[in-house]
């Protein structure tokens, strides 16, 4: 007789590994209580609340990477009844479902709706840990006292909610309130959607021995092994002798044990959030060569080591990430192998990175962030490929390179002596002619005819901490003479300058 496993705990797409353990951990620090929300196919669902006409059809989220062999990320219900799996390719899917609905993946905006709820969560409780796109911990202990008994407080963090994500999508999130971030998953996992289900701490042992032993975060081969030893549940797993398990499966068995009687308690971490630097470039016009792109990045890379808030510090992780011609956008991260503030230390990884996963579609701009840091002890920047002239101006400034090859080092200390910060800004008045275009300047000298734009770039940065936004043009002038205005985007007004 075959018997039937449980069902999944998951539907059509599996979340990201739970990430338990840790120093912390083990230590007990951080929260024993934890509540656990989660919105299964977070992003699939953002983009149906972008697109509502699509919401019965059947869509397929892309997965992001190169524009051949692509495959299928995430699917909605109607598409997984048609016989679409997420990790199918594109052919495949298309093949099953004819009607089916292709989006392109939006990272930066996925990323932006889950910082506004974990800001929106961290003023209900102090300690909040994300696991991933649209699934989140809290920390619960001592909350009782402001906010009531748990389904209360369950309560109150589902309202919190409705500040930051539409209603259709608070409806479709799981929530789930028992001891320890596994605990805490499980039960969230098991709930259905709108209706809260909270563990008490005497309770867990039974309520985990019913769920498939799918749920434990270990390697899916254990869980493989496991099925075919015929051991389905957490509870027929507890059955089991640790020293046999360790035999099994090593470290890992014990710790799988040690989830599935619910003897571990994983607590609530708070998030550490070191302030990113960001720095952000706009193209006239959409890019799609990669050695524009590249030089984009070396610049990009450059201008963020050099904001003032970098210094004393490494680079460890740094994300890249632009808006695609035609909506969408991209990103890619890279760790770096040890904390670096060199130009070409960063930059390699990145275009590593691009040529594996490439934009799709040509880029209209791109930002850089640097997210993780280092000690900055022992790791100097080096000088980028140009000579970097600081030029100061009213109210800010900018980092211009200079178009020369690298100097040598007694070549730089030379030149560095003889460098002379540009004139200031003076106000101008500009007379436009269709948009964008600048027909002539009128200044204390008089009025002055523009012959050619022979050059457009925008900064958006910030400088000493006080944002800018200016939109850069190299006039020729009638006469011959060259000169740079910019419009403060933040002001409104137009200004000159000459070198």
């Amino acid at each position: 007789m075959t018997r039937t496993r449980p069902a999944p705990l998951w539907s059509t797409q599996p979340p990201e590994p739970l990430a338990l353990g840790g120093r912390d951990a083990a230590m007990g620090r951080g929260s024993r209580t934890a509540l656990c929300l989660w919105l299964p196919t977070f992003e699939l669902r953002l983009e149906l609340v972008r697109f509502p006409q699509l919401d019965s059809a059947s869509v397929a989220l892309l997965a992001s990477g190169e524009s051949t062999r692509r495959q299928v990320w995430q699917v909605s219900e109607r598409a997984a009844q048609d016989g679409v799996r997420p990790g199918m390719l594109v052919s495949q899917a298309v093949g099953l479902c004819a009607s089916l609905t292709l989006l392109e993946p939006d990272p930066t905006h996925y990323d932006a709706a889950t910082a506004g709820i974990l800001e929106a969560l961290e003023g209900l409780s102090p300690v909040v840990e994300p696991a991933g796109r649209g699934r989140v911990f809290l920390g619960m202990d001592g909350l009782g006292r402001l906010y009531g008994s748990p389904h209360r407080q369950v309560a109150r963090a589902l309202e919190t909610l409705f500040q930051v994500i539409p209603p259709a999508l608070v409806a479709t999130t799981r929530a789930g309130m028992a001891p320890g971030k596994f605990g805490a998953w499980v039960t969230a996992a098991s709930a259905r959607p709108g209706v809260p289900t909270v563990v008490a701490e005497g309770e867990l042992a039974s309520f985990l021995a019913s769920r498939p032993v799918s749920a434990l975060p270990v390697d899916d081969l254990m869980i493989q092994r496991l099925h075919r030893l015929d051991i389905a549940t957490l509870g027929e797993m507890t059955r089991l002798s640790e020293a046999a398990l360790v035999a099994q499966f090593g470290r890992e068995g014990r710790d799988a044990l040690a989830w599935a009687s619910g003897r571990r308690i994983d607590p609530v971490q708070p998030r550490h959030r070191p302030r990113p630097i960001r720095v952000s470039l706009d193209f006239p016009s959409p890019v799609g060569q990669s050695e524009i792109l590249e030089n984009a990045v070396r610049r990009l890379v450059e201008r963020g080591l050099a904001r003032p808030m970098r210094r004393g510090r490494s680079v460890q992780s740094v994300r890249l990430g632009g808006r695609l011609e035609g909506g969408g956008s991209w990103v890619i991260e890279a760790v770096l192998k040890q904390p670096i503030a060199r130009v070409d230390g960063i930059l390699r990884p990145l275009v590593s990175r691009m040529g594996l996963a490439p934009p799709s579609r040509a880029v209209e701009g791109l930002f850089l962030e640097f997210f993780e840091f280092g000690p900055g002890g022992g790791t100097g920047v080096e000088a980028p490929p140009g000579l970097l002239a600081l030029v100061s101006g009213r109210g800010g400034g900018s980092l211009v390179p200079d178009s020369r090859a690298s100097p040598r080092p007694a070549e730089l200390r030379a030149m560095n002596r003889r460098l002379r910060p540009m004139n200031a800004p003076r106000p101008v008045q500009v007379m436009e002619g269709p948009p964008g275009h600048v027909k002539a300047l009128r200044t204390s000298r008089g009025l002055m005819e523009v012959d050619t734009v022979l050059e457009e770039w925008r900064i958006d940065d910030e400088w000493w901490r006080v944002p800018i936004s200016r939109r850069y043009l190299c006039l020729l002038l009638r006469g011959g003479r060259r000169v740079t205005v910019f419009h403060d985007l933040m002001e409104g007004f137009w200004y000159v300058q000459e070198g």
